[in-house]
């Protein structure tokens, strides 16, 4: 396998805790003091295409409105590829995780747009709309499941998140079910549909991660 050494590398929205080997910074209102302020949710990134070796984007994607235009400058401008991480879809249909006073009332982190899942082996990348009217309120979920998950991604860490790699050569595909336009999965209801989709959503990340460590450890060996 050929080695690339990626010497300029792009992290995109660093927050409080820049990625260490990035090279050049890009977001809005971040704590660290040299990056390219632009709003990723609509401004084109100020970069040619190809630019920069590697993509970091880490947690980001959930919280913006147009994730599927983001990506695609995040594609343009990388050269070799790069790693996308999101919360997975157990955390944000687990109540008690946001860490706020009325974290037990709703499910995941309230602040988030998207729930957002992967699939290596298909080289795709889901966009689905956190309703939490539906949820907090209409996914049945009995309390001896949300024991279930709360000791699943605690004592599996691992399962907090959503992991994706992928290359210049194969660009993802990106699948935004917006507004409930192609929820219609099953022929039911928007609700059912939707909920239908959110056990997908959990089901195939639980494999995403499983694949992602697998192939990890299988090429560090």
């Amino acid at each position: 396998m050929k080695l690339i050494v990626c010497q300029k590398n792009i992290e995109i929205g660093p927050g409080k805790v820049p990625f260490k080997l990035a090279t050049d910074f890009i977001g809005c209102n971040e704590t660290i003091t040299k990056y390219i302020d632009i709003d990723i949710d609509k401004d084109i990134f100020p970069q040619d295409n190809n630019s920069f070796d590697f993509i970091y984007c880490r947690h980001v994607l959930e919280d913006i409105q147009n994730p599927d235009f983001t990506l695609s400058e995040i594609f343009r401008v990388s050269k070799f590829g790069g790693y996308i991480e999101t919360p997975s879809p157990l955390i944000e249909i687990t109540k008690n995780v946001d860490g706020t006073k009325f974290a037990y009332k709703y499910c995941g982190y309230i602040h988030h747009r998207y729930i957002v899942w992967s699939n290596i082996q298909k080289n795709e990348i889901y966009f689905l709309p956190k309703y939490s009217c539906i949820l907090d309120h209409m996914l049945d979920i009995t309390e001896k499941t949300q024991h279930h998950l709360y000791n699943l991604i605690n004592n599996y860490p691992v399962y907090w998140n959503n992991y994706f790699l992928f290359d210049s050569i194969n660009k993802p595909n990106v699948i935004m079910y917006k507004n409930g336009v192609n929820f219609n999965i099953t022929g039911g209801t928007m609700i059912e549909d939707y909920i239908q989709l959110i056990s997908r959503a959990m089901n195939e990340s639980i494999e995403n991660t499983n694949y992602f460590i697998q192939t990890y450890k299988r090429e560090k060996s």
